[in-house]
């Protein structure tokens, strides 16, 4: 029984929605955002070393549930979230400039099936932009000035968890995109898709299957320089306050053929002593001297205990090279 009860205030924590006061404050769409920076210890997790860690908050109604991150042309992120708003991030560990929240989708309407923006993914040459939604399985086309410019339902999508579904969406370097169902019927096997080419303009998909990790959940996906697929896998852990460890793996799309199941390779695990929420959204940078960078960003469900965090993993090509050269050396 207590477990049950546990479950249930953790549900309750995590659904969307608001209690209804008697006097309602009025909404605040003018407070701005702030960013601090965390003082934390340069930790480790397979290849990845956390390089940077901060905290952003703020009273604005738009500010909060970011489920999605992509990097723009420009040089800032996008953040996305899912009650339909955005935010416009400077990189924290390069600018002192602070966040701006926008308009995304129709973020007035109450019903969260019109708004639920769970997935992002970039055309890095011109800036368009590809949303994932999910409760309408939908996939919406944005111009670079985020404007919209084409949508599907894709039949393949139709029967995908209303509360689970096109969690994960990447545009690969050649064109194809692959999409990610968040669900699971068991077994760690996730419901994919990959299309030749743009989704909106009526590409027809291959159904795969992805293969990822018992007891977690993919909630966002990006492609690595290298043309791979680092896929985020997120956890619950039913405690008071709840505990969301993440996993990263490493999706090869050299692998995915037409009902096939593709397994993933593990590449990291984020948990405790890292500072830990519930990671949705990852984003890829290649910071062109011989390292990438993954960052990550918390959704906080619009909930008093969780935290918008952002994080930055830094992933150092460089020491592999080193050490395979020193063994090679070492042989000799």
């Amino acid at each position: 029984m207590k477990r049950k009860t546990l479950a249930l205030l953790v549900a309750l924590g995590l659904a969307p929605g608001t209690f209804v006061r008697s006097e309602p404050a009025p909404p605040d769409y003018t407070s701005p955002v702030t960013i601090e920076r965390l003082d934390v210890e340069r930790l480790r997790s397979g290849p990845l070393v956390l390089d940077g860690a901060w905290e952003l908050s703020s009273e604005n109604d738009h500010f909060g549930g970011y489920s999605a991150l992509v990097m723009r042309p420009e040089g800032e992120f996008l953040a996305g979230s899912d009650a339909g708003r955005l935010m416009h991030l400077p990189r924290p560990d390069r600018s002192d400039a602070p966040p701006r929240l926008d308009k995304f989708l129709n973020f007035e309407r109450a019903d969260k099936t019109h708004v639920d923006l769970e997935s992002l993914t970039i055309d890095p040459a011109t800036g368009t932009v590809w949303a994932g939604l999910e409760w309408a399985q939908q996939i919406i086309r944005f111009g670079p000035k985020l404007r919209p410019q084409s949508q599907v339902r894709p039949p393949e999508m139709k029967d995908w968890g209303s509360n689970s579904g096109p969690e994960s969406l990447v545009r690969l370097s050649d064109g194809r995109f692959v999409v990610i169902e968040e669900h699971s019927p068991g077994h760690a096997r996730h419901a994919a898709l990959l299309y030749p080419s743009d989704p909106t303009e009526g590409a027809e998909p291959i159904p795969f299957t992805f293969m990822g990790r018992s007891g977690f959940r993919p909630s966002d996906a990006a492609v690595l320089p290298n043309g791979k697929i680092v896929v985020l896998m997120r956890g619950l852990e039913l405690w008071l306050p709840p505990r969301f460890p993440a996993l990263l793996l490493i999706l090869d799309p050299a692998d995915i053929e037409a009902e096939a199941e593709v397994e993933s390779r593990f590449l990291a695990r984020i948990e405790d002593p890292f500072p830990s929420d519930n990671y949705e959204g990852l984003a890829v940078v290649d910071e062109r001297d011989g390292s990438w960078s993954l960052w990550l960003i918390s959704d906080d469900n619009f909930a008093s205990y969780q935290h918008t965090y952002l994080l930055k993993l830094r992933w150092d090509l460089r020491q592999k090279a080193g050490g395979k050269q020193a063994r090679q050396k070492a042989r000799r």
